[in-house]
């Protein structure tokens, strides 16, 4: 029987193969046979023989849809199809309708929601899918499923008791972005200007500056462009833990350094003409500007190093 990769290891796949990694070394990385990266490639990759993640799973979820097009009882009869669709009203639930033909109500709402979005408003609640009183939102399955959260953190990160620990996030902005990574003791601020908030962007500016930080951890939020947190332990040989879901105030440090930069680069700022040169100038003003919070000493001085030297 086949395996079909998932949505988070296209993604891992698509970064280890610019890396350079053979196809059975794709696939010891991501616990899969080699015939399966190699399936994989063969039937998802670009003409040009180039993979990207985004372009595979789009065609991987086509091919999967129109496989199973003779089987659906309804869109392979039109006068079942017509009589349905004469009949629904949100007065007349799929559930009546089901009763008087030779179909089940659940092929019906799996026919309007699949393929009859402009059947949505006849349905009783329009729609609408609510859940059953008192029980919970299903948790997502994806590339976070097995993120370390950030309850397992060291105690020395959370009480601010050793340089190295960062917390990091991205600011948004038009033609690119920025990485930001604040050190949970000293302030100590590192910004880095990348083409997007993508993953591969991002991990490569994690690791260029791995030398310099000598970080211990890394506490990001669950965006997707750290979805490539195992190669970021991995190059850097510092844990990566995650926040929870929806909880900003859980990076609170780096939340506060991102609201300091704002103020220079304002929302939909145009990254496209500034260079790195200058969000250095900038970041060099906050790491030398005394804190409060650090007994008014700089976070250049607490940190132990001159960000001019990175």
């Amino acid at each position: 029987m086949y395996i079909h990769i998932r949505r988070d290891q296209r993604v891992a796949l698509a970064a280890l193969l610019r890396a350079g990694y053979s196809h059975r070394a794709v696939g010891r990385e991501l616990g899969i046979s080699q015939s399966t990266v190699s399936r994989e490639l063969a039937r998802n990759a670009n003409d040009d023989g180039s993979y990207h993640a985004a372009h595979a799973d789009v065609l991987a979820r086509e091919r999967r849809k129109n496989s199973k097009l003779e089987y659906r009882t309804i869109e392979n009869d039109a006068a079942l199809t017509a009589r349905i669709e004469r009949r629904m009203h949100p007065l007349v639930s799929p559930e009546v309708i089901a009763h008087d033909e030779p179909i089940s109500v659940q092929t019906i709402y799996a026919w309007v929601y699949r393929s009859r979005h402009d059947l949505l408003p006849r349905l009783p609640q329009r729609g609408r899918r609510r859940r059953r009183y008192g029980s919970k939102r299903a948790s997502k399955q994806g590339w976070t499923k097995h993120v370390h959260p950030i309850d397992q953190r060291p105690v020395s990160a959370n009480h601010r008791s050793r340089i190295g620990h960062f917390e990091g996030d991205t600011v948004r902005g038009r033609n690119g972005a920025l990485l930001t990574l604040t050190d949970r003791k000293s302030r100590f601020e590192v910004a880095v200007k990348v083409s997007g908030e993508w993953c591969d962007p991002v991990h490569a500016a994690i690791t260029e500056r791995t030398a310099f930080l000598h970080a211990r951890s890394f506490t990001f939020d669950r965006g997707s462009c750290f979805s490539l947190w195992q190669m970021i332990e991995k190059d850097t040989k510092a844990k990566v833990f995650f926040a929870h879901p929806r909880a900003p105030w859980e990076r609170g440090t780096n939340e506060n350094s991102n609201g300091r930069l704002r103020r220079v680069f304002r929302k939909r700022f145009d990254f496209g003409t500034v260079t790195q040169r200058d969000i250095d100038a900038t970041v060099a003003l906050m790491n030398h500007t005394k804190r409060k919070c650090l007994n008014w000493r700089t976070p250049c001085e607490v940190f132990g190093k001159c960000c001019t030297s990175s």
